[in-house]
């Protein structure tokens, strides 16, 4: 009878760390929690009841494992995983440091400490390099602005590239190419590197000094063809105080380092995008309040997110449709393609009825259903939008909370299958 009543009490409790989104590690190769299968979720919050770092979040099961799973001082937020998924840098805004994290290990390596705030940062796919675009960095004899080049094993700052008031910056697939992005400017800075080592133990140094590109109009952003020869880069215009006229989308042929083609948007803007095969998804701001209510907000303040197809290098308008208003600055497509969209400091909006509806910064885009993207009803700015690999879900972080949405049902997941993260989240990243 012992014996039963200690196994009754025994399935109880399992029960209940399980329904309190706990689950016991499994045998795997990684660190602490043994998952094979992670989510890490930046959390900047350091109180009685939780501690800044990373929470593990077992993504084949939504389930929060850790939290901490993997702590770190200060305010830790933006993440970038390299493509081998062995490192993740997470830059913490308290210290303004990158923070070198070993997914394997689930523990920091260390640190290096930048010499003011950014807000973009990559890795090479190999996780040997980062490159961290720093507007603020000082200079000696000229003006502010810098890439910071970090050994990602030594951490420690391998080169400091001067670009004037280097904002943004994106990285080309096979490491080769970085277009940087400064604020209040008509041009953009290509850096080319190459590989000194070898495939096994590679070694990247700059390829002839920083190329500046004219001919653009406010650009903010780029992304690459997988071959690594084109850029298409966001020209933002009047949103971000250029040329009157509408946001475009040059064609940056980057060998040559010349424009092909310049793609105006006229109802729509361009501070962010993502390419996904041969589609471009383009999101941003138009330059003036639209002239009709932007479903299903009804409001006239909107974005707009344009859908476009690249032909042989060839840039076409096939579609845009209305998305929440705000900086757009996450995006992401998922394998069955479906276009998460998210935005911060975008009009949230109460529609009057019975029950009355919200709906905040996060759209989402079918082209099954090509007239209108679905809006999120949760309100608050979109910082992390991650695609569960394999699976039909999306981790979201909005509002400083880890949402799960399901891409068949383009609905959030009932309440029962959300995951509660203690405090203030601000990124999710998968980590294998």
């Amino acid at each position: 009878m012992k014996r039963v009543g200690l196994l009754s009490a025994l399935s109880l409790l399992s029960a209940f760390l399980l329904s309190c989104g706990y689950t016991a590690p499994r045998s795997g190769s990684s660190g602490g929690s043994g998952l094979k299968f992670r989510a890490f979720v930046s959390q900047a919050i350091s109180a009685s009841t939780a501690a800044p770092g990373l929470d593990i979040v077992d993504a084949s099961r939504d389930l929060l494992v850790s939290a901490p799973g993997i702590s770190i001082a200060g305010t830790p937020g933006m993440m970038e995983v390299s493509g081998n998924k062995t490192v993740t840098l997470v830059f913490d805004s308290t210290t303004n440091a990158v923070n070198v994290i070993s997914n394997k290990q689930e523990s920091e390596s260390g640190r290096v400490v930048l010499p003011s705030w950014t807000q973009s940062m990559a890795i090479t796919p190999d996780a040997t390099v980062a490159y961290v675009a720093v507007p603020n960095a000082p200079v000696a004899g000229g003006p502010s602005g810098a890439v910071e080049m970090i050994n990602v094993s030594s951490l420690d700052v391998q080169n400091t590239i001067p670009v004037t008031s280097a904002h943004y910056l994106v990285l080309s697939p096979d490491s080769t190419h970085l277009l940087v992005f400064s604020d209040n400017s008509d041009s953009a800075t290509l850096i080319n590197f190459q590989n000194v080592g070898s495939t096994s133990s590679p070694s990247w140094v700059m390829n002839g000094p920083p190329i500046p590109i004219s001919g653009f109009n406010r650009p903010v952003w780029a992304t690459f063809s997988s071959d690594s020869n084109t850029a298409y880069v966001m020209n933002c215009g009047p949103e971000c105080g250029g040329t009157a006229g509408p946001a475009s989308v040059s064609a940056l042929t980057v060998g040559t380092g010349t424009i092909a083609q310049t793609l105006p948007l006229p109802s729509g803007g361009a501070t962010y995008g993502v390419l996904f095969g041969n589609t471009l998804y383009v999101a941003g701001n138009p330059p003036i309040a639209n002239p009709s209510p932007c479903s299903p907000t009804t409001v006239n303040t909107c974005g707009v997110l344009s859908v476009l197809t690249v032909n042989n290098g060839t840039l076409q308008l096939a579609n845009s449709v209305s998305i929440p208003d705000g900086d757009h600055r996450r995006m992401a497509v998922t394998a069955d393609n479906q276009v998460f969209v998210g935005s911060t400091g975008c009009t949230n909006v109460d529609v009057p009825g019975n029950p009355p509806t919200t709906f905040g910064c996060l759209a989402v885009y079918n082209p099954k259903n090509a007239q209108s993207a679905i809006i999120g009803t949760d309100l608050g700015d979109v910082t992390g939008i991650a695609p569960v690999t394999g699976r039909t879900e999306v981790y979201v972080v909005q509002n400083g909370e880890l949402r799960i949405w399901d891409t068949v049902q383009d609905a959030l997941r009932p309440g029962q299958n959300q995951i509660d993260i203690i405090g203030q989240a601000v990124d999710v990243k998968i980590a294998d």
